[in-house]
């Protein structure tokens, strides 16, 4: 009930006081918002709309707490289940006996994506040369240093050398992806070192030391195909026909990714390579965090016998 008038309260005060910081908003939206960073008075009319009914929103949504019929909607919706299902489907993790890890990982690459999602609808999508160009690259470096770590903990490990051996070429070769990806984002130094652009690379789209950019025209088509075909590819594992061996369980991206998956695929929908790159960077740290924290660990198959 407290929440109820607190909410009610504070939409009133607001929508008082909506006039006073209206300008303010409208100068947010022409820059942010609109491309030309012009709003027409149809525009500005649409905004003040958007407002009212967001204030209205927060209204009602106080009512139902003031008068306690939340308790009684909530009570009549399958929330029990559906934390239960959630519970089964997205947060255990055989590779790791560390506890709540699948509920963690949920939690945080969910909420990462969703707030990338919702800054990309406010802000815009980042750009080429933008500030994605500049700072996500780096993410690559950091997650090709971390698969690193666990190498030594593998060879202590209490199971055949032979999946000793599968499990560290796969971190190694997971390493060098993740530098080769950085590569390629950096121009192989060529922007951090002023080198001139070789004869043949002069040919690629952007002028660049890069191989990736002999294909960017395919880059609309491209990162739409792996973008869906990944989590579509992953859905049908995570869902359908579940694998069972250690190998796969430790190196296949985990369910509890599926929100973060989600999106990171819905972002390539425009055509636009920069936000599905934003999505794959943090991506390579989260899944080089769950590797660290699977080997250091290791859970039920991970016992001799059970791969």
């Amino acid at each position: 009930m407290r929440i109820g008038v607190v909410g009610i309260v504070l939409s009133l005060i607001f929508l008082l006081l909506s006039h006073y910081f209206f300008h303010e908003v409208v100068e947010l939206a022409k820059i942010h918002l609109t491309p030309d960073g012009h709003l027409n008075e149809v525009g500005v009319a649409k905004l003040r709309l958007m407002i009212y009914f967001l204030f209205a929103g927060v209204f009602g949504l106080s009512m139902l707490f003031a008068l306690n019929w939340i308790n009684k909607l909530l009570e009549r919706l399958p929330l029990q289940q559906l934390s239960y299902d959630v519970s089964r489907i997205f947060f255990p993790d055989p590779v790791c006996s560390r506890k709540n890890i699948g509920k963690h990982f949920f939690i945080i690459s969910s909420g990462l994506a969703i707030a990338l999602h919702l800054s990309m609808l406010a802000f815009g999508e980042p750009q080429w040369e933008g500030w994605a160009d500049k700072f996500t690259p780096n993410l690559f470096v950091v997650a090709a240093i971390l698969v690193l770590i666990p190498v030594s903990k593998v060879r202590r490990l209490d199971m055949a050398p032979r999946l000793k051996r599968k499990i560290n070429w796969g971190l190694f070769i997971l390493s060098g992806s993740f530098l080769l990806i950085y590569g390629e984002e950096v121009s192989w130094g060529q922007q951090f070192f002023e080198i001139e652009t070789t004869d043949l690379f002069r040919l690629n789209y952007q002028q660049e030391n890069t191989i990736h950019n002999f294909f960017n025209p395919l880059f609309k088509y491209a990162y739409p195909f792996v973008g869906f075909g990944s989590f579509i590819m992953l859905s049908y594992f995570w869902l359908i026909n579940k694998p069972k061996g250690l190998i796969t369980n430790l190196f296949m991206p985990h369910v509890s990714l599926f929100i973060f998956f989600l999106l990171m695929a819905g972002s390539t929908y425009t055509g636009n390579n920069e936000p599905y790159e934003v999505y794959l960077a943090i991506f390579s740290v989260l899944y080089a965090i769950r590797l660290i924290l699977c080997i250091k660990n290791p859970g039920e198959l991970f016992l001799p016998g059970a791969d």
